[in-house]
């Protein structure tokens, strides 16, 4: 009996645990792919709350030698853009918000990349 007891408060208190730890947090993972580059970002949501991190990745050869990058990640809520070296042939992406409006997960992000008179544009789409 002493060990039912003891057994139910386990896990009682294991199931107090995780419901006090889940929350109305969400994860996102964004993917998608054009001619040359490729793309990869992760957004944790809350209720008006937005954390994203990520990158566009170069397919071909000589990635040292793409020179300045500019790029456009237009989401349904917020617009990334700017101009960077791509090191090694990749571009961090990061951005957050506070109070703020949530890309929805049937939304894409329009991706639109620039580099030495080349233009590449595809869909970051939610897996």
């Amino acid at each position: 009996m002493k060990k039912n007891v003891l057994f139910l408060g386990i896990i009682s208190i294991f199931l107090l645990v995780l419901s006090s730890c889940s929350g109305t947090d969400k994860s996102v993972r964004f993917e998608g792919e054009g001619e040359q580059w490729k793309g990869l970002y992760l957004i944790n949501k809350g209720d008006k709350t937005e954390n994203g991190q990520g990158s566009i990745i170069y397919k071909g050869k000589d990635k040292d030698d793409l020179g300045k990058v500019s790029y456009v990640i237009e989401g349904e809520t917020s617009k990334q853009e700017g101009t960077d070296d791509a090191t090694e042939g990749k571009v961090n992406l990061n951005n957050s918000c506070s109070g703020c409006a949530t890309q929805s997960s049937k939304a894409p992000y329009h991706v639109s990349i620039k580099w030495n008179g080349k233009e590449d544009k595809f869909d970051l789409k939610a897996k």
